[in-house]
């Protein structure tokens, strides 16, 4: 009986080992895949800004540069 209960423990130690390493893994891969989300959010946001700022130009008569 002590044999099934020992072999029982191992088998769970050893899954418990495989998924604190599979969070692990995963955590340090959502970690990456957030970095790269704002990267991208923030690319995004200077596409936007540097657009507003060519529309607010080319809405700017002429003369207006000359002064």
């Amino acid at each position: 009986m002590e044999e099934i209960f020992s072999d029982t423990e191992k088998q769970l130690i050893k899954q418990q080992e495989e998924l604190a390493e599979f969070i692990k893994t995963g955590e340090a891969e959502l970690m990456r895949n957030k970095e790269l989300y704002l990267k991208v959010t923030g690319a995004l946001e200077g596409v936007a800004i540097v657009r507003g700022r060519i529309a607010e130009l080319e809405e700017t008569p002429a003369e207006d540069f000359d002064r």
